[in-house]
């Protein structure tokens, strides 16, 4: 399953939106990795270095969120933490090398994925375009 940086996934944060388009691209390398049997360079590539870009990108959207003092910005966290939870939560399936549940917890991450951006990050967004800062 590949997956598209499209509008619907812009915040109009342009380092944002980079971020996310940078983590879309990383989940469809994986994604093609898997697709051509490279099996255990998918584990490795996930592991070490999607995993740790999630990291990056929700602290520093979390960052973002403070700058601009976006009100809801609690509640955000505690979204990005259940994700996160959820990521290290899917480590050793992924590592267990097993296709299925490799594939499984892929999909996860794309739905997950494109339904915070879409209906959760974009709020930050027109928040930060309302208040004329970006």
């Amino acid at each position: 399953m590949l997956l598209k940086f499209d509008d619907n996934l812009k915040t109009g944060v342009p380092q944002m939106d980079e971020e996310h388009e940078t983590l879309i691209n990383l989940l469809n390398r994986v994604s093609m990795l898997l697709k051509s049997g490279e099996k255990a360079k998918a584990v490795d590539f996930f592991k070490n270095t999607i995993a740790s870009y999630v990291e990056t990108h929700l602290s520093n959207e979390e960052a973002f969120m403070e700058s601009i003092e976006y009100p809801h910005l609690e509640e955000h966290r505690k979204i990005h933490e259940v994700f996160r939870r959820e990521v290290h939560k899917l480590l050793p399936a992924i590592e267990s090398g097993d296709y299925h549940t490799f594939t499984q917890a892929l999909s996860l991450c794309w739905g997950w994925l494109y339904n915070h951006i879409a209906k959760t990050d974009n709020k930050y967004g027109e928040y930060a375009r309302e208040k004329g800062l970006i």
